[in-house]
């Protein structure tokens, strides 16, 4: 990167880092912007971006809970288009092309899926 380019370049270490298992190419400018979002979220919470890393890095490999505080509505919005938050980072990092989370079924593990209504929610991609 020149450094001309790096004045310019305001995405975090960490966003860039999180990126790197981005599944598809389709709206880059939204899925950083969904992880920018989710980042400033973990870092208030001690060892949750090194477990969220660790999920990504080693999938079928057993991981804890990433959790993210529910909002009133459930939803998450993330520049003018709302959604569940499990459905966004399931389809940044494993599914592209996931619809709804009708398609999304927790695993046995997960302690806080999107359904059980608990104050966190778990976006875990490998927890679905």
């Amino acid at each position: 990167m020149t450094s001309m380019a790096s004045l310019f370049s305001f995405t975090s270490p960490a966003v860039k880092r999180l990126l790197g298992w981005k599944q598809g190419d389709e709206e880059e400018k939204w899925a950083e912007k969904a992880v920018d979002a989710l980042v400033k979220k973990l870092k208030k919470k001690k060892g949750a971006m090194e477990e969220l890393e660790k999920a990504l890095s080693s999938p079928g490999q057993p991981s804890k809970c990433v959790t993210i505080p529910r909002s009133l509505d459930g939803r998450l919005q993330v520049s003018h288009r709302k959604g569940l938050p499990h459905v966004i980072y399931c389809r940044v990092w494993r599914w592209p092309d996931l619809q709804s989370h009708h398609e999304l079924k927790p695993l046995d593990i997960c302690e806080f899926p999107f359904g059980s209504k608990q104050k966190e929610v778990c976006i875990n991609p490998y927890h679905y």
